[in-house]
């Protein structure tokens, strides 16, 4: 029996802020019970094979599967598609027609090539709806038909992830090369590795190497039998259920929503207790919040430490550098959050971005624990991408040079 989220969650929050330095990176994500990694099956399209062989199968097991199915496709075996909901498999959002590119011939008349998002959506929540309808349950999890997200063509090209992001909680891909990083992965673009077609032998390694990683390896399918194209071999699924469910092994299998809203509740409680280097993007007002989570810290000793949300620095080769996406081009003031020791206080710091620098010296903050809050200046950025690097400008300098918690930039009106 798998524990409650909210006391894994505040256990393994009390563990993070007990190391010296937490980077998500090199941090294990945190699988209930202990897991090595997680692993979710699906299938597409609601084949017929799937209630008559596939689900008998999954069920003598004791494992649940996602299945993205086709509100028409359901109506051919309503009952037994009734059933494998009571059963605890989950059903999912694939679209109401399967629109894939024209370039499939057999989807010339609704090649996604022609569609708008606002089209898109409609038919989406129609097929929300008539799920609901057929089987009582309302899809929370989509798979993007032929694996496809995009609509339109050339100039008008755009795409559905954000659509998806905004209307489910999770997306998933097809023909994908990699399992997801529960850490990094865009839960509106999830990695689908296909599972038709194939041995359990084939497919081992990449479940070995998920587990190594502490990945979550969502596996995606059509038909269920013996033979014929797109097909998962009932062999394959009695193999790998056995291995699943062997203890030693480590993996937790459950529906892609259940473990895309476990992800997601993880990340949330650790959103600022994580170093996860990323993109900085603005807020409502045009401010970078340029903090410590969102920072990659590079150098001899220089830690991310949880209980500060704050870089510590440790020896005079330590930095910080962060990526972002100015909103506009225009002047911006710097404003930097730190804390440092009396002792340790006067050391100089370089500031660099966008071929400028703003060079000073740490002030006293009062202690270590007492963080303080100053304009060190200002800088002019264009608008797009840039890096800002925080650093020591005397490399001859030695000892820590401050705790930095964020750096601010707040445009001038």
């Amino acid at each position: 029996m798998l524990h409650s989220p909210k006391i894994l969650l505040s256990c393994l929050l009390s563990f993070l802020l007990l190391l010296p330095g937490v980077r998500a990176q090199d941090s294990p994500f945190p699988w209930p019970e202990g897991k090595k990694m997680a692993l979710s099956l699906s299938f597409d399209d609601a084949r017929a094979s799937n209630p008559k062989t596939g689900i008998p199968i999954l069920n003598k097991h004791d494992l649940q599967a996602t299945f993205f199915v086709l509100p028409e496709a359901i109506t051919a075996d309503l009952t037994g598609w009734q059933m494998a909901v009571e059963q605890g498999h989950e059903m999912a959002n694939h679209s109401y027609v399967h629109p894939c590119s024209g370039n499939f011939t057999w989807s010339r008349d609704r090649a996604l090539e022609n569609y708008t998002l606002d089209r898109m959506e409609t038919e989406l929540m129609r097929a929300n709806q008539a799920v609901y309808e057929r089987l009582g349950v309302m899809p929370s999890v989509y798979a993007y038909p032929c694996g496809q997200k995009f609509i339109g063509r050339g100039t008008h090209t755009q795409s559905l992830v954000p659509l998806i992001s905004k209307k489910f909680l999770a997306g998933r891909g097809w023909l994908d090369e990699a399992a997801a990083d529960p850490w990094y992965a865009d839960l509106a673009q999830l990695p689908g590795v296909k599972m038709d077609d194939t041995d359990f032998e084939s497919l081992l390694p990449m479940i070995e190497q998920s587990a190594a990683n502490g990945h979550w390896l969502i596996l995606a399918g059509h038909e269920t039998g013996t033979s014929g194209a797109q097909t998962t071999r009932l062999d394959f699924l009695e193999e790998l259920a056995r291995y699943v469910n062997d203890p030693a092994n480590g993996i937790w299998v459950a529906p892609i929503g259940t473990i895309a809203q476990y992800v997601k509740a993880t990340r949330e409680s650790l959103l600022d207790t994580i170093n996860q280097p990323g993109l900085v993007r603005s807020d409502q007002y045009g401010r970078l919040q340029l903090t410590a989570e969102t920072g990659k810290g590079t150098g001899p000793d220089i830690q991310y430490m949880p209980e500060w949300k704050a870089f510590g620095w440790f020896t005079e080769k330590d930095q910080v550098t962060w990526e972002m996406d100015v909103p506009e081009t225009a002047i911006y003031q710097v404003w930097l959050d730190w804390s440092v020791s009396d002792e340790e206080a006067g050391k100089e710091y370089l500031l660099s971005v966008s071929g400028q620098q703003l060079r000073g010296r740490v002030e006293r903050s009062g202690s270590w624990e007492t963080f303080q809050q100053k304009m060190l200046g200002t800088v002019r950025l264009n608008k797009g991408y840039q890096t800002l690097t925080f650093r020591s400008a005397n490399p001859d300098e030695k000892g820590p040079l401050l705790d930095l918690r964020t750096i601010r930039l707040t445009p001038v009106d």
